[in-house]
């Protein structure tokens, strides 16, 4: 008596010429249960069955199951590319959505109400001293409301030593929108979050420190309408800007230093068109300014696009240390954007209670419709 595996592999050669291996043990174990006294088959081991009465009915139940066989091969492949993309083995991805079509006036956009909430969440953070633990709670709140906005940030650490000898960990942030690469030369948004150390009193920086970060993320939020102007946008979020002593060329914008140096190292100067400082802003019935060390071309972009929105900007009465100014010795046009004459700048008097979402607005206003416009006249 001869193995059933005999006979299976010698029913495979004549059928189909050895081009295919059939399991015909699986499909056999497959049919009803016959055993018994007269059953024509009696299992020795798994996958292993041996052919008690060959004979036609055997032969032609060999036959029957060979056919049943070959029929399910064929369906097969069917069920297991069904869902691949042609050629690649792969299941096709989700389509990318298309992008929406460029906004007009996109100024008009910004929300001058959710900006005024932003700067409160902020604000309840407290005081946001480089290297504290309020600050580096601040962050990740950052980075959240620019990712629900479509926007990734990655971090920039870097280390420096205040004048008096201790060594300080900073963490700015950098944002670019998520559904387009950024395409060079782009436009900078600059705006510090931590806030100035008075000692013995505490100064929140409702308007330098949260008015500023809050407009610059309305700024993201609003932009997020526009993918195809946002790819020309970097956003800027600084730790260290404020000094520790006195400002000077060795303390405070400690971030805008450290990112301007990275990029002459790196000789990257050239992939930013501009760059514009987000300062102390937000303040209730304030007038926006600029300081007269701002690069002379963006100074008469932004006091056209001044009047063209019936926004009141004036000149500063001096030139300022802001952090436009490691821009501009780097070689970037650059310009500060600040409310002139604050009573309450870096006192404790610097609370939300002072701030306005009218002026908030206002500054949102004037940087998307410069964002806008550069873009629109480099095309």
């Amino acid at each position: 008596m001869r193995p059933f595996s005999a006979y299976r592999r010698r029913a495979c050669s004549n059928i189909l010429g050895g081009k295919l291996a059939l399991d015909i043990g699986r499909c056999v174990r497959q049919l009803p249960d016959a055993r018994g006294p007269s059953s024509m088959y009696r299992e020795i081991e798994p996958g292993n069955l041996l052919l008690a009465h060959p004979g036609p009915f055997s032969s032609f139940l060999l036959f029957a199951v060979i056919i049943l066989f070959l029929c399910s091969c064929e369906k097969k492949p069917e069920t297991e590319t069904s869902n691949q993309s042609p050629g690649t083995g792969q299941t096709p991805s989700s389509p990318t959505p298309p992008l929406p079509p460029r906004r007009k006036a996109i100024w008009n956009d910004f929300n001058g109400e959710r900006a005024l909430d932003t700067a409160r969440a902020i604000l309840r953070f407290g005081q946001r001293i480089s290297g504290t633990e309020p600050l580096n709670q601040l962050r990740p709140y950052i980075i959240g409301e620019l990712k629900r906005s479509g926007w990734q940030a990655e971090e920039q650490r870097f280390s420096e030593q205040s004048p008096a000898g201790r060594q300080i960990e900073f963490c700015s942030l950098i944002a670019h929108s998520a559904r387009l690469p950024v395409i060079p030369p782009r436009l900078i948004v600059v705006a510090h979050f931590d806030t100035i150390d008075l000692g013995i009193a505490s100064d929140v920086g409702a308007t330098d420190g949260a008015a500023n970060t809050a407009i610059l993320i309305e700024i993201a939020r609003t932009l997020a309408i526009d993918p195809r102007l946002a790819s020309h946008i970097e956003l800027l979020f600084l730790d260290g800007h404020m000094p520790f002593h006195q400002l000077g060329p060795n303390d405070g914008l400690f971030g805008s230093r450290f990112y301007t140096q990275a990029l002459r190292i790196n000789q990257h100067t050239k992939d930013v068109r501009a760059a514009i400082s987000l300062e102390n802003l937000g303040e209730r019935n304030a007038t926006l300014a600029y300081p007269p060390n701002s690069d002379s071309g963006l100074i008469d972009q932004f006091r056209s696009a001044a009047q063209a929105l019936d926004i009141k900007l004036e000149p500063g009465s001096r030139p300022l240390l802001l952090d436009h100014v490691p821009f501009q010795e780097a070689g970037i046009p650059a310009l500060a954007l600040f409310d002139a004459n604050s009573p309450i700048l870096n006192t404790a008097d610097d609370t939300g209670d002072h701030l306005g979402s009218e002026a908030l607005a206002q500054a949102g206003y004037l940087v998307l419709y410069i964002l806008s416009k550069q873009i629109t006249d480099q095309r």
